[in-house]
């Protein structure tokens, strides 16, 4: 019995310092592009899921392009780094992120102390990542301590249904994270003049906005981040449910 519990801290030492390595930048593109070759390129492991109801006119296609070019952002930082500080969620917590489209989505979180997680997205190469809908989850009633969605939320044409969604999956006092982009009036109106769907003007951009997707189901704010009203950048809010 002490020889196992001692294993089992030393695989718990090297496994969290490892994970932690994805926290260098180049380490984690570097392990994402070993996966992505492997599965994509080897494997042809890349499937789409065919029930496009209420996403956006350009959301298949423009996902579509992205993924099959292989450009991996670290923008999910700007919601993962404030996630990692909340001290009701730990290792154990069990994690949805919503959109993720690459793995490094999900590198980040074990990077940052989340290692139970799932992704969901409408493209999957990986293991990792389930294919779905959000308006439409795949998953039972409170599966989940804590739901994100990361730049996901402008493909969607019923954000009020892909709220009622990520409330019913999350549990009673888990957390939900949303990020989106904010773009300045004038930079709407460009893209509504060229007939863009993501310029519309009824999309959520604002802390406000997205926190009025959940209404009565929002317990406790506990980050809140919008762009200046000039300046194109992230909107991320972070809150817990009640139900």
């Amino acid at each position: 019995m002490k020889e196992e519990l001692v294993l089992n801290a030393f695989r718990t030492r090297w496994r969290t310092r490892i994970n932690r390595l994805m926290r260098v930048k180049p380490v984690c593109n570097a392990v994402f592009w070993v996966r992505y070759f492997w599965l994509v390129r080897i494997c042809r492991s890349l499937r789409a899921f065919q029930d496009l109801k209420l996403v956006t006119a350009n959301g298949f296609e423009h996902n579509e392009k992205a993924i099959l070019q292989g450009q991996p952002s670290d923008r999910i930082l700007k919601l993962i780094l404030p996630l990692s500080v909340l001290d009701i969620l730990d290792e154990n917590s069990r994690i949805l992120a919503i959109g993720v489209r690459y793995e490094t989505d999900l590198l980040y979180l074990s990077a940052y102390g989340f290692s139970n997680t799932r992704g969901l997205d409408l493209f999957s190469y990986s293991p990792w990542v389930d294919l779905g809908n959000m308006h439409n989850l795949p998953y039972a009633n409170d599966s989940f301590d804590a739901t994100i969605m990361g730049w996901t939320l402008a493909y969607s044409d019923d954000p009020v249904r892909a709220a009622s969604e990520i409330i019913r999956v999350t549990k009673n006092g888990g957390v939900v994270g949303i990020s989106n982009t904010y773009y300045p009036k004038h930079v709407i109106d460009t893209f509504i003049r060229n007939g863009e769907p993501m310029g519309l003007i009824h999309r959520r951009q604002t802390v406000v906005e997205l926190l009025e997707l959940f209404k009565e189901n929002v317990k406790h704010v506990y980050f809140r981040h919008d762009s200046r009203p000039d300046k194109q950048g992230a909107c991320v809010v972070i809150f817990s449910l009640k139900k």
